[in-house]
């Protein structure tokens, strides 16, 4: 068998499955070693299911023992371990949303990308550290590469996991920058879909105009492969009936043509920040790159209320009757989130919808000029302390818009914290957002450094 020196990919390591190189046990083992070492610090699950998921991998490994051949296009996540939201809905595992009052509830059936995921021969690890229905108060994951820090939110712990070599690749959603914040707090890749491009079916609801899967990965070529394995139509999300454009071929570095969007927010990000992006800019510019300013219309500059105003009306909607139920089980902070939902009349609800239309069209003007826009995923690193996971306001206004955006890392701080920045792409072409990033990474890798997970005692539980 093949001895890892780190965790690997899930695509090495479904490759090495396949060829026998490596057993699904030993993959098992090796992810089991990482998270007893380090969740009593990351805290990154809420659920671990080590009886289960060991008899998964035994199960796998005596299916693959008597065939000679394992077809490629069969189980494509053969034995690949992965790590849930503590939002989607599992038959075999307790789903709690965040919230205490539902610390024992269990499903009835699977969420699509649940099922999705077991189809492909994935075996789930566990449930991972949400915030409070995904929006409200933080739970006690940290950051791997400063425990003092936060992971971002609201996919907290699925971030952390993979940044942590816990897991290669997690699940998580994102209704305004629940994806990408982590994924750039964490020093990974993190990718939002277009949106109605991955299932949202038995994932618990915040807004429907805003609420997106996601996925978490080390490589690109990880995030590629979740995609490619999860992203179709199902009639049971109304909004998920889009089919991805087919992947182009492979822009030559000196044919792409990018635009940096600052935002309106940009004079809020801190210093850090601006001289970051500005030496990724430079580095994609001497690579061959064709990168321009681009200054979005005027009518942008009201996105961020507008997003506030969804994510409020839909959590009112959705779960208003906790305020009823179960009011010494919910923070402050989602009381006032619920309070302000309550709020929102219909008049105001239509408008923020008509206002996300009309964004979504003057968009699609601006990339009819480019092949992927650069932006800005977070205001600094990863603040300090785990009581709050900082500001969502640099990725809202794609997830406003639905269309893809993928985090790339940009190295680390002095302090040794992860930064990022948006690679965004035009709605359904989400494959050619990847093809895109592919390009531009080689170059960012080289300049920032590839992305590090944190050795303890100089243990990377091989």
């Amino acid at each position: 068998m093949t001895a890892l020196l780190q965790p690997p990919s899930a695509t090495l390591a479904a490759s090495l499955i396949r060829t026998r190189q490596l057993s699904v046990k030993e993959l098992w083992q090796k992810c089991q070693r990482r998270i007893r070492l380090r969740e009593p610090q990351v805290k990154a699950w809420t659920y671990l299911a080590w009886e289960l998921s060991e008899a998964q991998a035994t199960g796998w490994d005596r299916q693959l023992a008597v065939q000679a051949s394992w077809p490629l296009g069969r189980h494509r996540l053969l034995g690949i371990p992965v790590g849930v939201k503590d939002i989607f809905a599992t038959v075999d595992m307790p789903t709690t949303w965040g919230l205490s009052c539902y610390c024992d509830r269990n499903s009835t059936q699977d969420a699509t990308i649940v099922s999705s995921l077991k189809q492909a021969g994935a075996i789930i690890l566990g449930k991972t550290v949400t915030t409070e229905l995904a929006t409200a108060a933080p739970g006690p994951t940290t950051n791997p590469h400063r425990l003092s820090h936060t992971p971002g939110g609201s996919s907290s712990g699925s971030a952390a996991a993979v940044a942590d070599g816990m897991v290669p690749v997690a699940i998580g959603t994102q209704t305004m920058g629940s994806v990408l914040r982590p994924a750039a707090y964490c020093g990974v890749f993190g990718l939002k879909p277009s949106f109605g491009v991955l299932s949202r079916h038995g994932v618990m609801p915040v807004s429907r105009w805003l609420d997106h899967v996601g996925i978490f990965g080390r490589c690109l070529d990880d995030i590629g492969l979740l995609l490619g394995t999860l992203a179709k139509p199902d009639p049971r999300d109304r909004d998920c009936i889009q089919s991805l454009t087919p992947a182009p071929s492979p822009p030559a570095p000196g044919a792409l043509r990018l635009g940096f969007v600052p935002t309106p927010h940009w004079d809020r990000a801190e210093a850090i920040v601006h001289q970051r992006l500005g030496t990724a800019v430079n580095t994609l510019k001497q690579a061959g790159c064709t990168v321009e300013p681009v200054t979005l219309p005027p009518i942008f500059e009201d996105y961020w209320e507008v997003v506030k105003t969804l994510c409020a009306q839909g959590l009112y909607a959705n779960h208003g009757e906790l305020l009823e139920r179960y009011p010494n089980h919910i923070s402050p902070l989602l009381e006032d989130w619920l309070r302000r939902g309550q709020t929102v009349d219909e008049s105001v609800y239509r408008q923020a919808v008509a206002y996300r239309q009309t964004c979504q069209q003057r968009l699609q003007q601006i990339f009819s000029r480019y092949d992927a826009l650069v932006s800005p995923v977070t205001l600094d690193s990863a603040p300090q302390g785990i009581d709050q996971t900082g500001s969502p306001i640099f990725c809202s206004l794609w997830t406003l818009c639905g269309v893809p955006a993928l985090n790339l890392p940009l190295g680390q701080t002095a302090q040794g914290l992860p930064l990022g920045c948006q690679l965004v792409g035009a709605h359904s072409r989400d494959w050619q957002l990847l093809a895109v990033a592919a390009r531009c990474w080689p170059a960012l890798a080289q300049r920032f450094g590839e992305i590090k997970i944190p050795v303890v005692n100089g243990d990377l539980s091989r």
